[in-house]
């Protein structure tokens, strides 16, 4: 089966068979980057525990892994490396740039022996789930240029934080209501494993 963009629909579609994409197999496929680069910084963060990798050395390392991830995922939500603009690219050094203001601090209080490999590895994991952002922002980009309007909170498969279950009880709202999922914003943090879904209320038409 190979996935194409359409840029009409903005949405992936089979080319031999012209179904679309479902929103859960993209989901899926997000979730699968997102722990493929958890395995990588779980690795990351044992070398650093047990000396094999410098405090310095594991950050330029787990940088370059977390900027590979947050491009991967808003590749995968604008729809490939041939949507991109120079805006996009920008966005992505934004959330970057927002991530990498926290990992000095990070590499200090390794340095300092301030915490277990289980601490790193479980501290690392949360910058790595912060690139769902990634996915989220690009996909709204996309609901946008579809001429979207409103904007539902659809709550993830894991445990929900009072932001979330609230933001999932106020229904269809103007885009914009709501925060980026994995952008930080919730109680839950980058853990959050929401999404948003988008439509047209004059249409019916939802993305």
């Amino acid at each position: 089966m190979a996935w194409g963009w359409d840029p009409r629909a903005r949405r992936y579609r089979d080319s031999s068979t012209g179904r679309f994409l479902p929103r859960s197999e993209a989901l899926t496929f997000a979730q699968s980057s997102l722990d493929a680069s958890g395995i990588a910084s779980d690795q990351l963060a044992s070398f650093v525990a047990n000396g094999y990798l410098s405090p310095a050395d594991f950050g330029a390392l787990f940088r370059e892994e977390l900027k590979h991830e947050v491009i991967r995922l808003y590749l995968l939500g604008i729809g490939g490396r041939l949507q991109m603009t120079f805006a996009d690219w920008g966005s992505i050094g934004g959330m970057l740039g927002e991530q990498y203001r926290y990992l000095p601090g990070f590499e200090d209080a390794i340095a300092a022996g301030e915490l277990t490999e289980a601490q790193i590895q479980a501290r690392a994991r949360m910058y790595v789930n912060s690139a769902r952002e990634g996915f989220e922002k690009a996909k709204g980009k996309n609901a946008l240029a579809l001429g979207m309007q409103d904007e539902l909170w659809v709550l993830g498969f894991s445990e929900h934080c009072d932001d979330c279950l609230y933001f999932a009880g106020m229904g269809w709202q103007p885009i914009g209501t709501f925060p980026v999922p994995g952008s930080g914003q919730t109680a839950c943090l980058t853990a959050c494993q929401c999404v948003k879904a988008y439509r047209n209320p004059e249409t019916g038409k939802e993305y």
